[in-house]
């Protein structure tokens, strides 16, 4: 475990996506496509907590299906996803064509650097806080600049494990595990 640990890297990580996101070809808002209702359920999900007016990033964005979801949902609002990988975010610029939206923009980034340049509504993290090195230091820096934070991480463990057992692939006694390891 030990050695797993010391050989994961920032590079190492986008990397591996790297790969996930260049092979993959698919389009994630047909019913078809078996991670659709976890789009839809995420997006409902943060939906309510949207602001009213003003600009919304997504930290970690992947592909953007959630972002390109989100966006869709309100054209009133500003969207931004930032993701590491050039290969997601190549995925995530045909996603918005696939989902015709126009209120919404990608850039490559690495997040754990990312400062906003404007102040920012609503930031969310979609299955991506686990991934950052120094998550109580990346909180402090960006808190200044953010007005709301939306977090989702699904029920998975630091090991990178995922159960599926349940309906639901996120349950809310994991936040206590998110609150200890920012607290940390």
């Amino acid at each position: 475990l030990n050695w797993a640990r010391r050989s994961w890297s920032t590079a190492s990580d986008r990397e591996f996506h790297d790969d996930l996101y260049r092979i993959d070809n698919y389009d994630p808002f047909s019913w078809a496509y078996p991670g659709y209702t976890t789009i839809r359920r995420f997006a409902d999900i943060v939906e309510p907590f949207l602001p009213g007016r003003g600009v919304v990033v997504d930290l970690g964005c992947g592909p953007g299906e959630i972002t390109c979801e989100l966006a869709a949902r309100r054209p009133d609002l500003s969207f931004l996803g930032i993701d590491h990988s050039t290969a997601a975010i190549a995925k995530a610029q045909s996603n918005i064509a696939r989902r015709n939206v126009a209120n919404l923009r990608f850039e490559c980034l690495n997040v754990e650097e990312y400062v906003p340049q404007t102040a920012v509504d609503l930031v969310t993290l979609f299955d991506s806080f686990h991934h950052l090195l120094e998550p109580a230091a990346f909180v402090s820096r960006l808190s200044p600049h953010v007005a709301r934070w939306a977090l989702i991480e699904p029920r998975g463990s630091w090991l990178g494990t995922w159960r599926k057992d349940i309906d639901f692939d996120w349950i809310a006694q994991d936040l206590d595990k998110i609150r200890a390891r920012v607290a940390a």
